[in-house]
């Protein structure tokens, strides 16, 4: 049956299956933090036409105002003959692009180049066959010796050799000739920098000749559909070989749907794209090569490789030069990924001298501890609560999001991304609205609301935005108009954040007693990830997100992993750095571990961060 998706695509959904299922097929983004289970409340879709009766998991997730207006959950709704369906497609402000496209590298050393050559024409007394004076005029041009070259450089070479009067223009990489163009096309030499987070994807485009940051992309992982965070991916990918092809094809797509994007938005052509590495954790780098995640889902956690990775565009499916070199940084151990290795290129003062600590935030945190004597990581699932996710108003850092919150004897100040009416809360903004609560004491420091008719010195402004909501308290942080809902933060949402950060500071306190030393023996601590950058130090410090020390001895450094692995782009020596480390560093592993478990609950405290 048809249904129509506003403003003019059409879709055939297929018997048995929800709206969801239908949009996830057709590559539609719907929010899916419960995989369908029809709890998390976030696939809201409005129907226009043939609305459907509102279902339990509607009723108890939706307002009144909502109902009326047609919105529903898509996990719920049964496609039907007709339905016109409204999808929330605002694309997330791209807050991992401005740090990276200030960048340019000092050293441009990408280890593959393009070289023009003009072949001697064949003679009766010159008889070499096309591919051997290619080769011959390469090994003259550059001292190298290129014997290999492939069936479909082969295929080419005749063709490519009288287009332009036997001159051409050679990409290669090490003794490998990877393409071959008429002419001289020694300019447009391009290559591209991949991140895949958990919730968000993001490439950067590079002039490889210059070391130019051309243009930056972000998006949400397609896998988003499948569940929020690595475990309920895992699990899904288990259940069947379909469902694991399902999230490679939604990864490469994730990607190629920007490749496509950058593609229109600048002159370069895909096909010029000759290089690509990739950062990931552990188990976006095993879902994106179809390898198999079921060993990291129980103890010893062990992943299928850790060792650096290379293939080609054309083994992975994905849509640049078919012949361009596919470089995968190194894993650590267990769920610490390339990612913490493209963050630890991406901020190599952590390296120096003394005692470094570095925080890469996100649905899943990773921690890195050098000091003189070791270096040491591990990882800690604190879950999407950091992404907006599994909260009752939470959402992604877009349009509408609160991203900032002050509290004053008046009320409450919202800032909002795009200055418009706000319909959620990101992670920055719920960093600094529990913060706000804890300070003007509408929280205590276990985290709970207090009873507005026992308290006295809180303003009467915020005192009555203090309410019972559906199952427990909750605080009014905007009240809604034309939403039909306020945001709100419930002692549920609170506890969800509380547990992200009891799991990073229990993580923290554990390197930290297995290095042997204490928090006032770091010499910085550096926060990675895009959410970590809109962060202000002093919510953290209040709320012992990071270790209590000296202001100045924290700094955020953006999405270091994604700079990480733009630097590996354009300078073979940072790859090489990255594939020297990886086996130096120790893994902790946290499952099990009665350290972590000790510190666990005494981190989920709202209070500064003192060992």
């Amino acid at each position: 049956m048809q249904i129509k998706i506003l403003p003019n695509r059409i879709l055939i959904s297929n018997d048995q299956e929800t709206l969801m299922e239908t949009l996830i097929r057709h590559h539609l983004h719907v929010t899916n933090i419960c995989n369908g289970k029809g709890t998390c409340g976030k696939c809201k879709v409005r129907m226009i036409g043939n609305v459907s009766p509102p279902s339990n998991s509607d009723i108890k997730h939706l307002n009144n105002v909502e109902l009326q207006a047609g919105f529903r959950l898509a996990c719920g709704v049964r496609p039907e003959e007709g339905m016109v369906i409204e999808l929330n497609v605002d694309e997330s402000d791209d807050r991992k692009v401005s740090a990276q496209m200030r960048m340019k590298t000092t050293t441009l050393d990408p280890e593959i180049e393009k070289v023009y050559i003009q072949p001697s024409k064949p003679t009766l007394e010159d008889e070499r066959g096309d591919c051997d004076r290619v080769v011959d005029a390469l090994n003259a041009a550059t001292g190298r010796s290129y014997e290999e070259a492939n069936l479909y450089i082969l295929g080419k070479i005749p063709n490519i050799l009288r287009a332009d009067k036997f001159s051409l223009t050679a990409t290669v990489s090490e003794n490998k000739i990877l393409e071959i163009e008429a002419g001289d096309t020694t300019n447009r030499l391009f290559g591209v920098a991949v991140d895949v987070g958990t919730t968000s994807v993001a490439v950067a485009l590079i002039d490889l000749n210059k070391g130019n940051i051309l243009k930056v992309a972000s998006t949400e992982n397609e896998q988003t559909a499948y569940g929020a965070d690595v475990i309920s991916r895992i699990s899904f990918a288990m259940e069947s070989h379909e469902n694991a092809i399902a999230l490679r094809v939604a990864i490469s797509s994730t990607i190629n749907h920007l490749l496509e994007k950058i593609a229109t938005q600048t002159d370069v052509q895909q096909n010029e794209i000759y290089k690509m590495t990739v950062v990931g954790n552990t188990t976006m780098h095993h879902l994106f090569l179809g390898l198999d995640v079921s060993h990291l889902s129980v103890s010893p956690f062990v992943s299928v490789c850790n060792r650096p990775l290379e293939f080609s565009a054309l083994e992975l499916g994905l849509k640049i030069n078919s012949g361009a070199r596919i470089q995968f940084l190194p894993n650590i151990a267990s769920f610490v990924g390339g990612d913490t290795m493209g963050a630890i290129v991406g901020a190599p003062e952590i390296l120096g001298r003394g005692n470094h600590l570095l925080i890469d935030l996100g649905t899943n945190c990773e921690l890195f501890l050098k000091t003189d004597y070791a270096m040491m990581a591990c990882s800690t699932a604190a879950g999407p609560a950091f992404e907006g996710a599994n909260l009752a108003h939470g959402m992604r850092a877009k349009q509408g999001a609160i991203e900032g919150v002050r509290f004053t004897d008046k009320g409450v100040v919202c800032e909002v991304i795009g200055g418009k009416e706000p319909i959620g809360i990101c992670g920055s903004g719920l960093i600094e609205a529990i913060d706000e609560m804890r300070r003007t004491g509408v929280i205590n420091k276990q985290g709970t609301i207090v009873d507005p008719k026992k308290e006295h010195n809180i303003a009467p402004e915020l005192l009555k935005r203090i309410r019972v909501g559906k199952k427990t308290r909750e605080f009014v942080l905007a009240y809604g108009t034309s939403q039909g809902h306020d945001v709100t933060l419930s002692q549920k949402d609170i506890g969800e954040m509380q547990l992200a950060k009891g799991a990073v500071c229990a993580g923290i306190r554990t390197l930290i007693d297995i290095a042997g030393i204490t928090f006032s023996n770091l010499d910085s601590v550096t926060l990675s990830g895009t959410f970590a950058t809109y962060l202000k130090v002093q919510n953290i410090l209040n709320i012992g997100l990071v270790p209590d020390i000296k202001p100045e001895k924290i700094k955020t450094v953006g999405n270091a992993a994604h700079v990480g692995a733009i630097l590996a782009l354009m300078d073979r020596q940072k790859l090489a750095m990255s594939q020297d480390l990886y086996s130096k560093i120790s893994h902790v592993e946290l499952g099990g571990n009665g350290t972590f478990s000790k510190y666990f609950m005494k981190s989920m405290y709202l209070e500064r961060l003192i060992l």
